[in-house]
């Protein structure tokens, strides 16, 4: 830039000059030689002037650009972090509510399979199934079949506690982590708008 407008500086200068060249041609004499040699020396005062004013513009508003350019590349890497944070906060979120979802379909299963086991504990249904085996000895085998279905249900509703609980810290883990990509986002969005408009303020 600062070559640009000495370069530009010069031909204004350098005008004038070569319009008393041609008088001294056509002229041929000495008073035109004279002018000559004062505009050549008025012409090397005004780019010794120009250059100075050029280098003092330089010296002013050089270091403000710089520093502009410095705080834009810092806010642009403050972005850009941002987002990769944001990007982050989404994943494990995402993340977290597969693994609420599994939970859930074992809760479930679990709340099925114990269902189902109080179904198989009614009398009616133990007798129905001993009644394939033919034994005489009903009412041990009655017990026998309970013990077995009791015990299973307590192995059940262990698993269902502890996944319940499961499902809990996860609900609440999910919950935090959408209130986490919420607030990145709020504070995000409006830097990544002001970055469009200066790319395109039009729109």
């Amino acid at each position: 830039m600062t070559n640009s407008l000495k370069s530009l500086a010069f031909v204004f200068l350098l005008t004038p000059l070569l319009s008393v060249t041609v008088v001294a041609q056509n002229g041929n004499n000495d008073a035109a030689t004279d002018r000559i040699a004062n505009q050549l020396g008025m012409l090397q005062q005004s780019v010794k002037t120009l250059d100075a004013t050029l280098s003092d513009i330089a010296d002013k508003f050089l270091p403000l650009y710089a520093k502009a350019r410095e705080a834009e590349e810092d806010s642009a890497r403050r972005v850009s972090a941002n987002f990769a944070l944001l990007t982050q906060a989404e994943q494990r979120a995402e993340i977290l509510r597969k693994q609420l979802i599994e939970i859930i379909e074992k809760e479930t299963a679990y709340r099925s399979r114990i269902a189902q086991l109080d179904e198989d504990m009614r009398p009616d249904n133990i007798e129905r199934s001993l009644n394939p085996y033919g034994t005489t000895r009903t009412a041990e085998a009655r017990d026998t079949r309970r013990r077995v279905l009791e015990s299973d249900r307590r192995g059940f509703e262990s698993l269902l506690t502890l996944t319940s609980q499961s499902r809990l810290r996860l609900e609440e883990d999910v919950r935090q982590a959408d209130a986490l990509v919420a607030r990145l986002k709020q504070r995000l969005m409006p830097v990544i708008d002001a970055q469009i408009n200066k790319i395109n303020p039009e729109k």
